[in-house]
């Protein structure tokens, strides 16, 4: 919804201890779950590993992915953030939701055309202090993805900080920064570096040792087509809403609140101003207290996911992705993520490799961090899933 209205939030609240209570009750509560995919169509899956910079073609091509032992497209192993992607906003009107992290367990590969069935139930709720704010909390989403017969396809535990806007006395206070400006040869070098890619495809993954490097990925200089990329593939909240339904949406935050997903509240999709458009918009953004517009936390647990599958290649398995988010990736910044491995147990029947992941940004600071466990399971064969 487009507005003339400058970017001041209606709502500027402080986390108190009934709030809070409030928040904590929910726990074990089903969550209202807005769907969005529900199918993993072969446009759904290309659409959103498009958005992610990835042009896997195991997850584009199905020319490619037919010859493969596979025998059709794959789905990037995040894709049922496409489904629903566990952002939790629920109680605390005005204070802000910002995504924090993942936890991934992944039980099997999702082949093209599958259905996907998304459900959630509100988690844990903790309360913390930062070094850019004085109070918040983390809510907590456990989500489960299952296919048409019911059989787990994946399980996510999501996490949002929940932080006072900046006009709140101990509200969000990030410097702001200004959008990062680079030379026509430092961009020519970037450009160069993404083209340059490693992905291992079809070579299979078989000679791996501690201290192994995982090859970086490169994304950048983040900007508003990326966000519109991104959100081509995932939508970014149930709060983008075009036209008449955004109308009504901000109606029945109002009037029928039951109509309307329950993971976040409903001042949320009532405001003038909606909380999501600091992915867009600088002025907004800083109004909540972030240091300029900034990128979207499931769209950077999916950058993760993309350097685990280039490295890995195409017949190993994803099992396990856990995404930490430490600090704010905005318009200008170019992130990049790699890895190295600190394990490799082999007593099962197929190999288990650990990583540890890292996202820093041109200045050198770090982002976010992580780690993943990837099952050497050939193509499925060793492990029997296949």
């Amino acid at each position: 919804m487009s507005t003339s209205r400058p970017a001041v939030f209606d709502l500027a609240g402080d986390i108190d201890d009934t709030g809070y209570a409030a928040i904590q009750a929910l726990e074990g509560t089903p969550i209202r779950v807005e769907q969005w995919n529900n199918e993993a169509s072969w446009d759904s899956i290309r659409h959103y590993a498009l958005g992610l910079g990835d042009d896997n073609p195991l997850f584009c091509d199905p020319g490619y992915a037919q010859r493969t032992p596979y025998g059709a497209v794959l789905a990037p192993p995040t894709f049922p953030f496409t489904a629903f992607d566990g952002a939790v906003g629920a109680g605390l009107p005005g204070v802000q939701p910002i995504y924090a992290g993942t936890v991934w367990r992944f039980h099997r590969r999702l082949r093209r055309n599958e259905l996907i069935r998304a459900s959630a139930c509100f988690g844990p709720v903790r309360r913390l202090t930062g070094g850019t704010a004085s109070d918040m909390a983390i809510q907590t989403a456990l989500c489960r993805y299952e296919d048409a017969a019911g059989e787990l396809i994946a399980e996510a535990d999501a996490r949002t900080f929940r932080v006072p806007r900046r006009r709140a006395s101990t509200g969000l206070a990030y410097q702001p920064r200004e959008t990062q400006e680079y030379s026509d040869d430092e961009l020519d070098a970037i450009r160069t570096e993404a083209a340059a890619e490693f992905r291992r495809g079809s070579d299979e993954l078989t000679e791996v040792a501690p201290g192994d490097v995982i090859p970086a990925v490169i994304k950048g200089p983040i900007g508003r087509i990326d966000m519109t990329a991104y959100y081509a593939g995932c939508p970014g909240s149930p709060g983008y809403k075009s036209v008449e339904m955004a109308a009504k949406y901000r109606t029945w935050a109002v009037t029928d609140p039951s109509r309307l997903p329950s993971n976040y509240d409903p001042s949320y999709f009532a405001e003038r101003v909606l909380p999501s458009i600091g992915h867009q918009d600088a002025e907004a953004a800083r109004e909540l207290g972030m240091p300029g517009a900034y990128n979207n936390g499931p769209q950077r647990v999916g950058w993760f996911a993309h350097c685990v599958t280039n490295w890995m290649g195409d017949s190993a398995f994803l099992s396990r992705l856990e995404v930490r988010l430490r600090r704010p990736e905005i318009f200008g910044d170019v992130i990049r993520i790699g890895g190295t491995v600190t394990a490799v147990d082999r007593a099962g029947q197929c190999p288990r490799v650990v990583v540890s992941l890292q996202a820093t940004n041109q200045h050198g600071e770090r982002t976010a961090e992580g780690s993943a466990e990837v099952l050497l399971d050939g193509y499925g064969r060793l492990s029997g899933s296949e």
